[in-house]
Parts: structure tokens; sequence; C-alpha cells
């Protein structure tokens, strides 16, 4: 059986910026495990749709620390997203990939 990360709970400020649009996003991050996290959006106009490459900064106040991740959304519901961290490098495979496919 596959065991899953564990998951935190968490009320962290988050910024998501989306490849191939415009602006930035705010969400509040809700969860965080070694593999992705769960993040609702506050403020802006478009919601993260599944396959989305995204980079996420997010601060993790208990240990007064920074974040910036790549991922991609695997699920959304409502203003709410899952996101599955990949390595930088992994972003502009696949970004070509579905560009020119």
């Amino acid at each position: 059986m596959l065991e899953l990360p564990k998951r935190f709970s968490t009320l962290e400020f988050a910024t998501i910026e989306i490849y191939g649009r415009m602006g930035k996003l705010q969400g509040t991050m809700k969860n965080l495990s070694k593999s992705g996290c769960f993040v609702e959006l506050t403020k802006g106009t478009y919601v993260p749709k599944e396959g989305d490459l995204i980079h996420l900064t997010f601060a993790l106040t208990s240990i007064n620390k920074i974040r910036s991740v790549s991922g991609q959304v695997i699920w959304n519901k409502g203003v709410g997203f899952g996101i599955m961290f990949i390595r930088k490098m992994d972003v502009s495979k696949k970004i070509l990939k579905n560009n020119y496919a």
C-alpha cells in the first residue's frame, strides 16, 4: 500500500503565479506536505484549473522562512485547489510539451 506524505495544517499567505497568464493571485495555504499543498484563493479573478502550471511563494511563519516552489494543479473545487510540487526544470518540459504537442 502506498503511504502518503504527512500533511500539516497551515494558514499561511501565498502568492500564486500561473505560467502563461499575466498577474498574481493571492490565497491562503491551508495544508502542506512534502509532495504538495492545498490553497484557497482570496484575491484574483482566475481560479487555477487542473493542469495549470504555477509558481507559488509562501511564508512559513513558524520557522521564519519564505519558500518559492513550482507545481501543477491536480484538482480544484470552488476557489480551492490542490497542488503537486514539481521540479523547476520539469516546468519548461511540460510547457514545451503542451505548446508543441
